[in-house]
């Protein structure tokens, strides 16, 4: 039971310091898996790790693939529940107030302080992703995302939308590169 609760409270510590982003907090999860607990070892760790991502879903469900190697099923429902658990509460918390006739001021204010960093975290990952083609080695590639950013800060079409836009894109791209060697 100790060992559930371990898990547990692990993984609820690294979801609320996430803040969104549990991509970021992979290291400390490292170092709290296999350094600190001593539940696996490092490569043990690493193929949790992309199992995880190949499994559809969110993208942290490594953390039930390491609970299960820890304490079986129950520990793989007690890592999911401290990743996924305590934030859902919050955010779910947070979405009534904002349904309020009058919801706290903190909530605009928290939101407005987080616009600017969500912008800044995605062009950041636009430009993780897309540096090669961003050195004009694919035109047409540049194109579509500086259109696809556009599209995106503009908000004239939801992000769905522009990915399916993107995709069709390359797709026609594609065929005709393969049919007419354009």
């Amino acid at each position: 039971m100790h060992v559930l609760l371990d898990l547990f409270f692990t993984f609820a510590y690294l979801a609320l310091i996430s803040v969104g982003n549990s991509k970021a907090v992979i290291t400390e999860m490292e170092r709290l898996v296999v350094n600190v607990h001593g539940w696996m070892s490092h490569q043990a760790f690493v193929d949790a790790y992309a199992l995880g991502l190949l499994i559809p879903g969110p993208n942290m469900l490594n953390v039930v693939l390491i609970g299960n190697h820890v304490a079986g099923l129950a520990g793989a429902v007690a890592a999911g529940l401290g990743m996924f658990g305590p934030t859902s509460c919050l955010l779910a918390s947070v979405a009534w107030l904002v349904k309020q006739p009058k919801p706290p001021a903190w909530i605009k204010q928290f939101h407005a302080a987080l616009s600017p960093i969500t912008i800044g975290l995605t062009l950041a990952t636009a430009w993780n992703l897309g540096k090669d083609i961003f050195f004009l080695k694919d035109i047409f590639s540049t194109v579509i995302c500086f259109l696809a950013l556009l599209l995106s800060v503009r908000g004239l079409f939801n992000s769905s939308w522009i990915i399916l836009l993107a995709l069709l894109a390359g797709a026609i791209k594609g065929f005709f590169s393969i049919n007419y060697g354009i």
